[in-house]
């Protein structure tokens, strides 16, 4: 009996680690990598040729109807959707702008619900270059084929956390991390996919320390995300709400500095 459930174990094994193989693609220095979730080891991908020397890719998710990456070109002031394919070519989507003509100021969190098939991202719709505001209160959907948006809702500002900082999606809920510096804080809350409208009031968050997430990466429970400040990848527990820190990342000196602006999933028949 004990031989028979091995067997039956072992046939099953592979098929149910097929559901999940693939690599993980990061950007750095404005150029796709592979990073190894445990080692912290970043290695070179494909290069991303053309873009602006003074702007920023960050963000990345995969979607895979589309057979594409889509992130977003920081350009300090109104913010552009790219779309990028695994051999790096890459084009301009659009700037994100509403219906209106409306365009966010400044965006910070992007996610992919592939159960709904909406790309959010978190901006700044009140902001303006005189007040520097980089506050992202807003959340909007995305059109992943023009960038126009639809707002959906607003973060309550008072009291903290009152800022979209990074977003990812986990089982139904979109995962919020909003970071404050000056009290070595991070808040980590969750909304219901189906209930985000309107003003959000974030009544259940977790406090973690200060971390300076560039992106957030879900695979099965684990949100994963690197921390400029030390060099260091961590990893996030979404179930027990707990953290810790994986490795430092490193790679070759021909990629330089190793900070990671984005961070996606890519399955093993799209790698």
């Amino acid at each position: 009996m004990q031989y028979l459930v091995l067997l039956i174990t072992l046939l099953m094994a592979p098929s149910l680690s097929g559901q999940d193989t693939g690599i993980t693609v990061g950007i750095n220095n404005n150029r796709l990598v592979k990073v190894n979730l445990e080692t912290g080891e970043v290695m070179p991908f494909a290069t991303l040729r053309g873009l602006p020397s003074d702007e920023e890719v960050r963000n990345l998710v995969y979607v895979e109807q589309d057979q594409a990456f889509y992130a977003t070109l920081y350009t300090k002031t109104h913010p552009t959707l790219l779309r990028i394919r695994g051999t790096g070519a890459w084009e301009v989507v659009g700037r994100l702008a509403m219906y209106d003509g409306q365009q966010p100021y400044f965006c910070e969190g992007l996610a992919f619900d592939q159960q709904t098939g909406q790309l959010y991202v978190a901006v700044s719709l009140d902001g303006s270059i005189a007040s520097g505001d980089k506050t992202s209160e807003a959340l909007l959907t995305v059109d992943r084929f023009t960038g126009i948006c639809a707002f959906q809702a607003y973060l309550r500002n008072h009291p903290p956390p009152n800022d979209f900082d990074e977003i990812a999606v986990y089982e139904g809920q979109l995962f919020c991390f909003d970071g404050n510096p000056s009290i070595n804080n991070t808040y980590v809350f969750p909304f219901s996919i189906h209930q985000l409208s309107g003003e959000l009031f974030a009544g259940t968050k977790q406090n973690i320390p200060y971390f300076t997430m560039d992106d957030v990466l879900v695979r099965g429970q684990l949100a994963y995300f690197p921390n400029a400040r030390d060099g260091y990848l961590y990893v996030y527990d979404l179930v027990s709400r707990k953290y810790r820190r994986v490795n430092r990342l490193r790679g070759p000196n021909h990629l330089g500095r190793i900070k990671l602006t984005g961070l996606a999933f890519l399955p093993l028949a799209r790698a």
